[in-house]
């Protein structure tokens, strides 16, 4: 996309319509300011990759730890309503080790 910041600086496109979805994609790639050099577009959007990348995994851990906490706890209820640990470990997905450390 950075490329067409490029394209755009050395291009002239005769046809209007054309040349204006050009000029709209353009700034709308760039953030609204086609004075925008190629170096400052491609770290832009490699910055917002990063970050997309970054909260996607921070909720993917989350979710993931949260899923862990839940099977903690009907584990430990569980356990203490006296129910066989094998069972408890079969039904929350908790190793038997797991389970037995658990008070």
């Amino acid at each position: 996309m950075s490329f067409l910041v490029f394209l755009k600086s050395f291009l002239f496109i005769r046809d209007k319509d054309l040349n204006s979805n050009f000029d709209q994609y353009i700034y709308q790639v760039t953030g609204g300011t086609i004075q925008m050099g190629v170096i400052e577009t491609i770290k832009r959007q490699e910055r917002e990759k990063g970050l997309q990348k970054g909260l996607q995994t921070g909720l993917e851990k989350g979710k993931a730890d949260g899923k862990r906490e839940e099977a903690i706890a009907i584990a430990l209820e569980f356990k203490k309503m006296g129910l066989p640990i094998a069972d408890i470990a079969k039904g929350t997905g908790l190793s038997v080790e797991e389970i037995e450390k658990l008070s």
